[in-house]
């Protein structure tokens, strides 16, 4: 079977209409992701994206449902009070954004015609924009005096999720956040488009040592077995089974694009979660140890990774400075 975003899409309304359009406490469902877009081109292995709106207690957060072994819902649960306030939402990293161009699948009432309209009014105001990167740079900048005040502490899995909050807080100053997979990959662009060309070294050396595309290659087999371990109870859904092959396109697509370096992300990410999920043999144990210590995630290398990303937020607090100070604000 071909699969086309016109297929995943009415696999996504399906799903809606069995489970949530007659629910009286789900207040609105959205499409939202990568598939948004008309011109959207469909990957070999994809997730779908929804939100799902909630009226009252959640009974969960995040649903992950398996269509293929390519394909999955990835389906994320809110409760609608925090979507109550549209002008606070401006200046919201993630939210806002979703409220931006979601496709709407079901509602009750106007909820989304009024939140969107206030939303997308004065949205892209200096103010606006400088709300919305703090979002991400607070976090990275906490994350990271976590780590530099308690070393012992500084999991390679914290040292790359404040990267990745670091990197969004730029790629917020000129528009959406990168999504999990394509950090790496679509951070250079974001870059040039604010002439900062000089970050993009500085956010690599954030994550990782200079490594070899070959090193990364010889990597993937133990990435895979690592997050088939996590994946048998995930602690977390994002090392849900069905999402190794989403995973994997990812990296096997960058390890072939003309930025080979940016697979470090959907590798280094994924396994550094999965590390912490705690279900690795001794085997794994290792596996990970040994790509920690080659890709300078180790205990003696890490400091050095902080100190990139030190430098790295240092100018971006430096730049949103200055916006600040060219708008009058």
């Amino acid at each position: 079977m071909h699969i086309t975003r016109d297929s995943l899409i009415k696999l996504a309304k399906d799903t809606v209409e069995k489970r949530f359009a007659h629910d009286t406490k789900v207040t609105a469902v959205f499409l939202t992701g990568s598939l948004r877009p008309e011109n959207a081109v469909v990957e070999s292995a994809s997730d779908v994206d929804l939100l799902v709106l909630h009226n009252g207690e959640l009974a969960r957060e995040r649903e992950i449902i398996k269509l293929s072994n390519e394909y999955h819902l990835d389906i994320s649960y809110e409760d609608v009070r925090l979507y109550s306030q549209p002008r606070e939402l401006r200046g919201d990293g993630w939210r806002g954004w979703v409220m931006w161009d979601p496709i709407l699948l079901s509602q009750k009432g106007r909820f989304f015609e009024y939140t969107q309209s206030v939303v997308r009014s004065q949205f892209d105001e200096p103010t606006n924009i400088l709300k919305r990167a703090r979002y991400f740079t607070q976090l990275a900048r906490e994350t990271w005096s976590e780590c530099f005040m308690n070393p012992e502490e500084a999991s390679p899995y914290k040292v790359l999720t404040a990267a990745f909050n670091a990197a969004n807080g730029l790629a917020s100053l000129s528009g959406p956040p990168i999504p999990e997979r394509k950090l790496l990959a679509e951070f250079p662009e974001r870059a040039n488009l604010l002439e900062r060309s000089n970050l993009i070294q500085t956010l690599f050396a954030s994550v990782s040592n200079s490594v070899s595309v070959d090193t990364i290659r010889q990597w993937v087999p133990a990435w895979e077995n690592g997050f088939k371990a996590a994946a048998q109870s995930p602690g977390d859904l994002r090392l849900h089974s069905a999402r190794l092959a989403y995973y994997k396109t990812a990296l096997e697509s960058q390890l072939s694009s003309e930025l080979p370096r940016a697979a470090l992300w959907p590798m280094l990410h994924t396994w550094s979660l999965a590390a912490e999920n705690g279900n690795f043999n001794d085997v794994q144990t290792l596996a990970w140890a040994t790509a920690c210590s080659e890709m300078g995630l180790d205990p003696a290398a890490r400091q050095e990774r902080l100190q990139a990303l030190d430098s790295f937020l240092d100018n971006l607090e430096e730049m949103m400075e200055q916006i600040e100070s060219d708008n009058g604000l």
